[in-house]
């Protein structure tokens, strides 16, 4: 009886696991679209990682092929709003 409650405590373990990992599934397979409406502007590069810029609803987005993404608000104060790093993000 203990064999099999261990095998069941040990099933249940891995099945919750296995869950935390969704498959990898894209979300749409093909040749990527660009959005005709937002401009995007290579800025520079810095030991290898290149920056960019587009505007979006008035405000900065900076993004880098790090994977790093800023958005800065769009007045005086020039206020950081959001920041996203690559390894931050939930799959």
């Amino acid at each position: 009886m203990k064999t099999l409650t261990k095998l069941f405590i040990l099933l249940i373990i891995m099945a919750g696991i296995s869950s935390c990992y969704p498959p990898s599934i894209p979300l749409k397979q093909g040749k990527a679209e660009n959005n005709e409406t937002y401009k995007i502007s290579y800025l520079f590069e810095h030991d290898g990682v290149k920056v960019y810029r587009f505007t979006d609803r008035g405000n900065d987005v900076y993004f880098t092929t790090k994977g790093d993404v800023t958005s800065i608000k769009n007045d005086s104060t020039a206020e950081r709003t959001v920041t996203f790093h690559k390894e931050d993000t939930v799959r």
